[in-house]
């Protein structure tokens, strides 16, 4: 078996490969890490003004925000006055009027939208009035099922049918769920007639 292995070469052949190995990657990898570094100094390099430009409108804006928050603070009580803020352009905007009213839990106080909420009652009060026509018919619908049901009742009873008992049975639930959906439709109807007149 010691004849098929290849003979292991000599350590002097290892060495030599390292050291070729070692001005390889000093020839060929040092000037790649420079040549990497170069293009990316020209690239911050080349875009310095833009880095500048962002640098500078950035601390422009932390200035003016602190300049105006001390321009709030001075001017807030000048601009609650009646008789000088509407003499006064920047008062009306919505950074010098102040802090909304509190309850005196520390909420915010909401304002209603009159308007808005009749308008609402109006569309809501129409949609109801239609349904409400829509149910009558409905109503009417049911309590003719309702009777038609009691006359079936009443023919399968003198019929001659095997299961008559249960089917008279169904018949019966059926009108008896038939007058509660009527009465219950009506009931509807007449509120919403109330709510409408009232």
């Amino acid at each position: 078996m010691d004849e098929l292995a290849p003979p292991s070469p000599p350590p002097l052949a290892e060495a030599a490969k390292t050291q070729q190995m070692g001005e390889l990657v000093k020839d060929y990898a040092a000037p790649i890490f420079r040549y990497t570094v170069n293009v990316v100094a020209g690239a911050f390099h080349f875009n310095r003004r833009v880095f500048s430009f962002a640098l500078g409108i950035t601390i422009i804006w932390f200035l003016l925000s602190m300049m105006t928050s001390q321009l709030v603070f001075f001017t807030r009580p000048i601009c609650s006055l009646p008789i000088v803020s509407p003499m006064i352009p920047f008062c009306h905007w919505e950074v010098f009027k102040g802090p909304p009213p509190h309850t005196s839990a520390g909420r915010p106080v909401h304002w209603a939208d009159y308007p808005k909420l009749v308008d609402l009652q109006t569309k809501t009060f129409d949609q109801l009035l239609d349904e409400s026509v829509r149910n009558e018919g409905l109503a009417l619908d049911v309590k003719k099922a309702e009777m038609a049901s009691n006359d079936l009742i009443t023919l399968v009873r003198v019929s001659d049918l095997k299961s008559k008992d249960q089917i008279n049975e169904r018949l019966a639930r059926f009108v008896d769920d038939a007058r509660g959906t009527g009465r219950s439709l009506h009931s509807l109807g007449a509120k919403i007639n109330g709510a409408v007149d009232s």
